[in-house]
């Protein structure tokens, strides 16, 4: 490939062409010497560094003394270039002049950076990280140089301070660094040596500085590099999605000359630095869905440790319940999961799952197998969930709905207000409940007080919809049938069945037409009765 493209481009600069067909190289180079409030001859020069990039047969798009704008547009022809070129083998930046560090980013600065900030500089220059984002698209093929030049030691601005600071490299990417003429020095060794990355940075010149991406066994020469191991990549993206120590070490183990092996170590140190950190990325690396995380819960809930809801959502409660059976285990307390502790859960709640259902068939045999109500109760009392809950429940569902039976006989035989009243208090739910209230209604009709007629009943309504119009009226009503005794269920400002029946007693009980409906003369009783 290599000699197929030299003579293609051969012949073609014979023909007098302006340049080759292609280039597998490609250079972005800014060096900016002029400055607006200065010069900084330390710097680079565009022409010197230009020619030795392509007399090692690069393609270079950039420029010098370029204001931010124009940078970015040489830019953002580099990453075109980068992606139209299907046979891309190397990519390169070289950055020469004004260069400052903020938190957490760099920038190479334009000509017009005078005055500069933390606030500006994003305006004023192009960012060093966004830069590293375009190389590390192509790992193993990408280098960056930085040869910052600052003729003043003063600091440059609020926030800033002069150089690269705490900039690292991006996956696969070497990064070289230092002063102008050594960096560039530096740089035709690179080119055009064979040695790999570790041994140039081992014998680099006093001043520079290559880090990132420094295999023991590739350089960045024009010689035909070893291929790239493609499982490399696949294995580093599954590392990095899981983001464990482990997972940083397997893959050190395995690829020790890497593409990720700086970014491997980095990594691996900032999770061992921050052992909580460590065991969130564990427990994310078990996958585990909703309904998992429910088993957990129940687990933990089964074992005495209360997780305060079995909801798959693990807030404080789950959290400090598994620190809870973490300490009880001898594990470390971190309230995180990991895969021992979570067989270490699964087996002991296996086998208390087993010890109380053998409670629990145990306590049957005492209580519920003698089809006795309390001997029922008792059970699902203690077993609400049970081996024989589902049982329990239907035989004592007979054994009440009998009961409700004979008390309803008994209470019609008396037939009474009373006997009905009785009745509810003991089975307040059901079809026979409803019978009990409706003759409790016809009672109260045709005992003591006025007997309601049709044309009471329409005229106590038409009055109703005047005293009682809005919802707090009817609010106010409730309250005050409450406070003399008549329970109107709930005080929600509505009249239902139980409210109407509270109206008729104490229509009743006020000697009025027990009409259900709230007229003016019943409206002047309700109000001076719950004022007393």
């Amino acid at each position: 490939m290599k000699i197929l493209r030299t003579m293609i481009t051969a012949l073609i600069a014979g023909a007098g062409a302006a340049g080759p067909l292609w280039a597998a190289d490609i250079a972005l180079v800014l060096t900016n010497r002029v400055y607006a409030d200065g010069q900084e001859t330390a710097a680079l020069r565009f022409d010197q560094i230009s020619r030795q990039l392509r007399d090692a047969g690069f393609q270079v798009i950039g420029g010098d003394n370029l204001v931010a704008r124009v940078m970015a547009d040489r830019a953002a022809e580099f990453r075109d270039a980068l992606a139209d070129d299907a046979e891309l083998e190397r990519a390169l930046i070289v950055l020469s002049g004004r260069v400052v560090a903020g938190q957490g980013d760099s920038w190479f600065l334009g000509r017009e950076a005078g005055e500069v900030s933390d606030l500006t500089a994003a305006q004023q220059g192009l960012s060093l990280a966004v830069l590293d984002d375009l190389l590390a698209d192509y790992p193993g093929q990408s280098l960056m140089a930085v040869a910052p030049a600052w003729r003043s030691r003063r600091a440059p601005g609020q926030g800033l301070r002069v150089g690269l600071g705490g900039h690292q490299p991006g996956q696969g990417v070497t990064l070289m660094s230092g002063y102008g003429a050594d960096v560039q020095a530096a740089l035709r060794e690179v080119l055009q040596g064979a040695e790999p990355f570790a041994d140039a940075a081992a014998r680099a010149p006093h001043g520079v500085n290559l880090r990132g991406y420094l295999p023991r066994n590739a350089g960045f020469s024009a010689s035909e590099p070893d291929p790239v191991d493609n499982s490399d990549s696949a294995y580093w993206s599954a590392v990095r999605d899981i983001n464990t120590a482990a997972g940083y070490q397997a893959y050190l183990r395995r690829f020790p000359n890497g593409l990720f092996v700086t970014e491997a170590q980095r990594l691996l140190q900032g999770v061992q630095d921050n052992p909580q950190q460590q065991a969130a990325a564990e427990e994310k690396a078990l996958n585990l869905s909703r309904n998992d995380r429910r088993s957990v819960q129940r687990d933990l809930t089964l074992l005495g440790f209360d997780t305060r809801g079995v909801d798959g959502v693990f807030g404080p409660g789950t959290r400090g319940a598994i620190r809870a059976f973490q300490r009880s285990r001898g594990f470390r307390d971190t309230g995180y999961l990991t895969r021992a502790m979570v067989t270490r859960l699964v087996r002991d709640a296996d086998a208390r799952r087993k010890e109380v259902e053998a409670e629990d068939r145990a306590y049957w045999q005492r209580t519920g197998i003698t089809g006795v109500k309390e001997d029922l109760e008792a059970y699902l009392e203690r077993f609400p969930n049970g081996v024989f809950s589902e049982d329990a429940r239907d035989q004592l569902a007979v054994i009440l709905a009998e009961d409700a039976e004979i008390a309803f006989r008994e209470a019609q035989q008396q037939d009474t207000v009373a006997a009905y009243q009785d009745f509810l208090r003991l089975h307040p739910n059901g079809p026979l409940a409803e019978q009990a209230r409706s003759r409790i209604d016809i009672l109260q009709n045709t005992g003591t007080g006025q007997t309601a007629t049709d044309t009471q009943i329409a005229k106590d309504k038409a009055e109703e919809r005047v005293v009682a119009s809005n919802p707090v009226a009817r609010l106010l009503i409730e309250r005050a049938l409450e406070k003399v005794g008549h329970n109107p269920g709930p005080v929600d400002g509505r009249f239902d069945q139980r409210s109407r029946r509270a109206i008729k007693a104490f229509q009743r009980s006020a000697k009025l037409p027990r009409t259900g409906y709230v007229s003016r003369d019943t409206m002047a009783r309700l109000t001076a009765a719950s004022l007393r």
